[in-house]
């Protein structure tokens, strides 16, 4: 009689996953535990169930954390759910979903949390809104301002050309004053070379 071993596919795929053991029995048949023998019945079993577990795992479903829950009142569940206002036997109320019976992962918040959490919210809002009316109405300011810089800018244009015009007379007038002392030097002269001449 030939002295076999049966391997277990079970054991086999637990020792590719990186388990450290390995299990195998002798066999008493010539067919490797592929007949009615209680190994082969003990690894399909086993294969069996590790096929069920397999196929749990993979239809559980898994909800992604969404960001409505995790902050402020709770306006959706991770199931989709809407979230509900419940209270304790102590008194204390708090958001929880119908559907939490089903095993699933569901919203559960105090009231109080959820509370603080959206006034904080609203004071840094709060916040940020008057920062920008604050600069809107530096803004306006400086528009105000610019607008009396305008004024100021015109106001010293008229008052150059003005200044201009007074320069340009005062300069005609002494033109003319020079024209006229030069003439009277010249007849200052004139008059003093007759008399010496003479």
């Amino acid at each position: 009689m030939k002295s076999s071993r049966v391997v277990c596919p079970v054991l086999m795929f637990a020792q590719v996953m990186g388990l450290d053991y390995s299990y195998t029995q002798p066999s008493q048949s010539d067919d490797y535990g592929l007949g009615n023998t209680t190994e082969s019945e003990h690894c399909s079993t086993e294969m069996n169930i590790m096929l069920d577990q397999a196929e749990i795992e993979a239809s559980r479903v898994q909800y992604p954390p969404q960001p409505e829950v995790e902050f402020g009142f709770p306006r959706e569940c991770y199931c989709g759910g809407e979230p509900v206002l419940r209270t304790s036997i102590t008194g204390r109320r708090f958001y929880s979903c119908e559907n939490i019976d089903d095993g699933d992962c569901h919203v559960y918040k105090c009231w109080e949390e959820a509370a603080t959490e959206e006034i904080k919210a609203l004071g840094t809002q709060y916040a940020l809104l008057s920062d920008k009316i604050d600069y809107i109405a530096g803004v306006s300011d400086y528009e105000s301002e610019l607008n009396q810089v305008k004024d100021l800018h015109y106001q010293t244009e008229l008052k150059v050309t003005m200044l201009e015009k007074t320069v340009s007379d005062l300069a005609k007038k002494c033109h003319g004053f020079e024209l006229g002392l030069g003439v009277m030097v010249l007849l200052v002269m004139v008059v003093s070379m007759f008399v010496v001449f003479n």
